[in-house]
């Protein structure tokens, strides 16, 4: 009895099919035709242009002898909608009324290297070091790490009171936070400004210094969806605590399930594509390759 089962194969730029039946078995494996361009910098041959099929608006092109790209393969984390909806709106600052899909999702490819100043008391200091190293606990493919010397870091936190370490924030602002990040959209520094003024008890500082830490993890955006103790929440609160749905998110994230540093456009057209896949054929395996 023969079957049919499809393994897609996802990235930011390349996916595959393959077909296999049982004795014997056959394995094609299609990319398109504008990957193929950017990846193997080749002309196609006549051959090739025999074998395109047309799925949807895309034109893929089968491999035959030609190697797959280098990379770790990883298979898909399927979400529902509504994980999704609230995911997209945090990590790529979505607005209700936006249609722009351009918006790009930030995150910490290198650990993060934590400087605090002396401004803080050594409560604060310590249970934020608790908090943080907690939280990056629940993420497998992050670090951290707290270092004694500023020039050591990639991640600041400092007081109003203190050397202006990142003069691209607002100092008429009560608090603040500034963020790099390269080309690829990998954060790559970041610093945290805390108006100990305003913020005049170890609770206040501690709790202003664990909310910029959870939205530095990937340029979040707080949202009303949420109940008031999240740290993705609108909602101001003095009691905010890591919810398992944070929890959830942060390790969606960095989940190598997804493609990184992708555009919210590419995002939702792999995700529709995989979903059609498994709506074929519940069996249907997908992967994201990771180049190295």
């Amino acid at each position: 009895m023969k079957y049919i089962t499809t393994t897609l194969f996802l990235c930011c730029y390349f996916f595959s099919v393959a077909q296999t039946e049982r004795k014997p078995i056959k394995t094609r494996q299609y990319i398109p035709l504008s990957s193929w361009k950017k990846i193997y910098k080749k002309p196609l041959t006549k051959q090739d242009s025999m074998n395109f099929v047309i799925k949807g608006k895309d034109t893929l092109v089968m491999l035959t002898s030609v190697p797959r790209p280098n990379g770790a393969f990883v298979p898909y984390e399927y979400k529902d909608s509504t994980f999704l909806s609230y995911y997209t709106k945090i990590a790529f600052r979505l607005k209700n009324d936006s249609t722009d899909k351009k918006q790009t999702m930030k995150y910490w490819k290198q650990p993060l290297r934590v400087f605090i100043t002396g401004s803080f008391s050594g409560k604060v200091e310590r249970d934020f070091k608790k908090f943080a190293k907690s939280t990056i606990n629940h993420i497998d493919s992050l670090q951290i790490k707290f270092v004694n010397k500023v020039e050591d870091s990639n991640f600041i936190v400092y007081s109003h009171e203190d050397y202006d370490y990142e003069s691209k924030i607002n100092k008429k602002s009560n608090s603040a936070y500034y963020m790099h990040w390269s080309k690829s959209n990998k954060i790559t520094k970041f610093a945290m400004r805390i108006n100990t003024s305003h913020y005049f008890s170890d609770k206040l500082r501690l709790m202003e210094i664990k909310r910029y830490f959870i939205q530095s993890l990937g340029y979040f955006k707080t949202i009303d969806e949420f109940s008031c103790d999240s740290y993705f929440s609108l909602c101001n609160s003095k009691e905010k605590q890591l919810t398992s749905l944070d929890i959830e998110l942060l390790k969606y994230h960095y989940s190598y399930g997804i493609c990184k540093g992708t555009d919210l456009h590419t995002f939702l057209d792999q995700h529709k594509k995989a979903k059609e896949m498994l709506r074929l054929n519940p069996k249907n395996k997908m992967n994201f390759i990771h180049p190295e």
